[in-house]
């Protein structure tokens, strides 16, 4: 959970671009410059009023010139600066919520320091504990110099702080501070950019933050790029599939598959399979990989099969407990698939419960045993097989069924034919 969450104020809090655009706009006619659509100030607002007033003047305007304009621009922004603006849908409910969780909140903008705290009493009141605007003798974002004041002042601690903005100066401004930073897609920029700078979370709608900060957020059953975004990040997402809901890690960062132990609380003598999308990614993982795995894969992936194939040592060795093997599944869940691929990654996937209990078939039995020690929870629906896959080790001849589960004995013979199973069970260490 976080305890405290700093806003940037313009394009996250208060949809300010009209007004700004239209003050620019005025500037400009009178000047006899070149006008510009409100999708161009989109991208010239973020690093404060002189640089968005240099930025709409021609190239090549001389200094006392942007000197003059910065003045005439500041009295006709101030005297306009309500017409259109307005908080973004959503955002008197989330700051609402946020303050009855106890979350003490404060915003952090590039806009003047005079004109910012007005600005935010006014849509805002009573909501935040502090507010900090851009200041004549200190660096804006995204140096954290500022930020790092306010978190003094509010007693916040970086780890249990969120920075939330619309912008790569956003998100800049909250890494260089060490924070865990939202980038918001209903502001002035778009998702390429707030990746591209280091975005933690991607949010598209207010209520998301909320589930954010009390410590796992639900997603819906599209959210699969938002999902893989945390992945990406080496955060920890439930995940539906057809058997149960399993705990998915990025298999290929060694710390978030850590954490993935850790929240589940199991013995990291137990290795972890890993979900992928078909045989192309699990050639990236195993070696080795018999005619047979083929065959199976083609009859019964995506589905409730697990293959244990000896692992190729491109995982860290954390994911087979220091094995030889590694297990692999295609789910059949069309959420699930669509963040393996999203990601471009295996997961690290066990059940998404604590170790020792039930395996979870709804997002809300997940959250009941992981919610605050997880991420997020991808919720795609009661899981149609409810019960785990079978496992089938193909590094031994014959072949042996470490776990019946959601695909029967009968099917794998079907497939691969009389003589190839070994009639004798053998209990996995590669459940819950």
């Amino acid at each position: 959970m976080y305890t405290h969450v700093i806003f940037d104020l313009d394009g996250t809090l208060l949809n300010t671009i009209d007004d700004l655009a239209d003050a620019g706009n005025h500037i400009c006619r009178a000047h006899g410059w070149p006008v510009h659509t409100v999708d161009e100030f989109k991208h010239m607002v973020g690093n404060g009023i002189p640089k968005l007033v240099e930025r709409f003047a021609p190239a090549g305007t001389d200094g006392e010139t942007l000197a003059q304009v910065l003045a005439e621009f500041s009295a006709c922004y101030d005297a306009h600066k309500e017409d259109k603006t307005a908080p973004y849908p959503g955002i008197p409910e989330l700051l609402t919520a946020l303050k009855g969780q106890g979350v003490r909140m404060a915003v952090l903008s590039n806009k003047a320091h005079a004109l910012a705290g007005p600005v935010v009493e006014h849509y805002f009141p009573g909501m935040f504990d502090a507010v900090q605007g851009a200041l004549p003798d200190a660096p804006v974002k995204p140096d954290p110099t500022l930020l790092r004041a306010l978190m003094e002042r509010l007693g916040a601690r970086p780890e249990a702080t969120l920075f939330v903005g619309d912008s790569d100066v956003d998100v800049l401004t909250g890494k260089n501070g060490g924070l865990t930073v939202a980038g918001v897609l209903w502001g002035f920029r778009d998702r390429q950019e707030l990746e591209g700078a280091g975005a933690d979370w991607i949010v598209h709608a207010p209520d998301q933050l909320t589930a954010i900060v009390a410590g796992t957020a639900r997603l819906d059953a599209g959210q699969a790029a938002l999902a893989a975004a945390l992945l990406r990040a080496g955060k920890l997402v439930a995940l539906p599939t057809e058997t149960v809901y399993g705990l998915a890690a990025d298999a290929t960062q060694e710390r978030a598959v850590q954490a993935n132990y850790d929240a589940k609380g199991r013995p990291e003598t137990k290795p972890l399979n890993v979900l992928v999308d078909g045989m192309a990614m699990v050639e990236r993982v195993c070696r080795d990989i018999p005619a047979d795995a083929y065959r199976l894969a083609e009859a019964f992936w995506p589905g409730p099969l697990t293959m244990i194939l000896w692992g190729k040592g491109t995982l860290p060795s954390i994911v087979p407990a220091g094995g030889d093997t590694q297990g692999v599944r295609c789910p059949d869940h069309p959420a699930t698939l669509a963040v393996i691929r999203a990601l471009g990654r295996p997961l690290a996937c066990p059940s998404a419960n604590r170790s020792g209990r039930p395996s979870p078939k709804s997002a809300d039995d997940v959250l009941a045993q992981l919610g605050g020690k997880i991420d997020g929870v991808l919720d795609g629906g009661p899981c149609a097989v409810g019960v785990e896959s079978t496992i089938l080790d193909l590094t031994v001849t014959p072949y042996r069924i470490l776990r019946q589960g959601g695909l029967a004995r009968a099917e794998l013979e079907a497939v691969l034919g009389p003589g190839k199973l070994d009639n004798t069970g053998k209990d996995s260490n590669r459940t819950k």
